[in-house]
């Protein structure tokens, strides 16, 4: 079995569960870490032998199959190019780029060096999300599809963060961060495609920590799909009471699936004229080979996620269920027309554009 050799790009908090999830396959090994603030006490902490502060020299000097992006969103892109303009496998926390134009332009870059490049939507990997996946014709022709993402975190104005500002973290804030992950979870377990969104945004604390910003702190999203089903979603984390909480209904003409996001290790499901009924479900079958993987905690999602990639690169033509950059495209089509539609207080449809 070959061992992939690993370099992460930005050590962040959510680059740290990258590394733990990583640590959990048999077949990768985690040599480089590139960081521009204390990249040496870092690797320490890491137990990665090598460090840089520069990410082009990590790349230049390692020998390595793939890189993590982990960074802010400013740099995705051009991380990303580098990257990929080295043969080198990616995976790309989200949202995909700053704007609609990188993403075409790093789509498009993918495509043309036919490298194994991903969007890191780990919701995908809950153990009852792929139940829902798999069992999605159960509730025939969907006709709704409702839900929210909601967080608590950053509820007081004493929070502040880079994301907070458009410079850094692109036209949204909780529609880019949080949104994202909604957006696409529902549409990978429907089948659907969002096509036009009619959207409004509320600030509610317009200085966070001292600080100016530009975004959003509660975003609500009403919109149709390509398979004529309608939906909403409030997306926010100002929302006081909710850690986490992702949830979502898909009601179909034969029954409806809904995660009240509390556990990842059951779904309630309904047929007509019955109540919701809960199934318990703990394990994946990632490699589609029937070994089971438990994917309940956050770490696990990530693990499964990642497995499914590194299997990839060696196997073409396996079905994988991870984002790929076509899926992050859209995404980013889908946040600017959100955004366009709170502009312009009217519904807009989402481009298709990506060449």
């Amino acid at each position: 079995m070959k061992t992939y050799k690993v370099g992460i790009i930005g050590i962040g908090r959510i680059s740290l569960v990258h590394i733990e999830a990583l640590r959990q396959l048999e077949n990768v090994d985690v040599v480089s870490i590139s960081s521009r603030h204390q990249a040496e006490e870092k690797s320490k902490r890491l137990g990665v032998k090598s460090y840089y502060t520069d990410y082009k020299e990590m790349i230049d000097k390692e020998t390595l199959d793939a890189v993590h992006i982990c960074t802010s969103n400013d740099v995705h892109y051009e991380i990303a190019s580098y990257g990929l303009n080295h043969n080198l496998h990616v995976i790309l926390e989200k949202p995909m780029t700053m704007n609609v134009d990188e993403a075409i332009k790093l789509y498009q870059l993918a495509k043309s060096k036919g490298l194994v490049a991903k969007i890191h939507f780990h919701n995908r990997f809950y153990a009852n999300n792929q139940f829902v996946k798999r069992h999605i014709k159960d509730i025939g022709p969907i006709i709704s599809i409702h839900g929210e993402y909601t967080q608590g975190w950053a509820a007081s104005p004493d929070v502040y963060n880079w994301r907070d500002n458009q410079k850094y973290g692109g036209l949204t804030r909780v529609i880019a961060d949080v949104g994202t992950h909604y957006f696409d979870l529902v549409e990978f377990l429907s089948g659907h495609k969002i096509t036009e969104v009619s959207a409004l945004f509320k600030q509610v604390h317009p200085k966070r920590g001292g600080n100016v910003v530009d975004t959003e702190d509660i975003g609500v999203v009403i919109y149709k799909t390509d398979k004529n089903a309608i939906g909403s979603a409030i997306i926010s984390q100002s929302l006081i009471g909710n850690d986490n909480l992702l949830s979502y209904t898909l009601s179909g003409l034969n029954g409806s699936f809904k995660s009240n996001g509390d556990k990842t290790s059951s779904i309630l499901y309904a047929t007509l004229n019955e109540q919701f009924k809960g199934i318990e479900i703990t394990q994946i079958d990632t490699l589609k080979n029937s070994n089971l993987h438990q994917a309940v905690t956050f770490v696990e999602s990530f693990a499964e996620g990642f497995r499914q990639f590194y299997h990839e690169i060696e196997n073409k033509n396996f079905v994988s269920d991870y984002a790929n950059f076509e899926d992050g495209l859209h995404s980013m089509q889908l946040i600017e027309a959100i955004y366009q539609s709170q502009s312009l207080n009217k519904w807009v449809k989402v481009s298709k554009e990506n060449k």
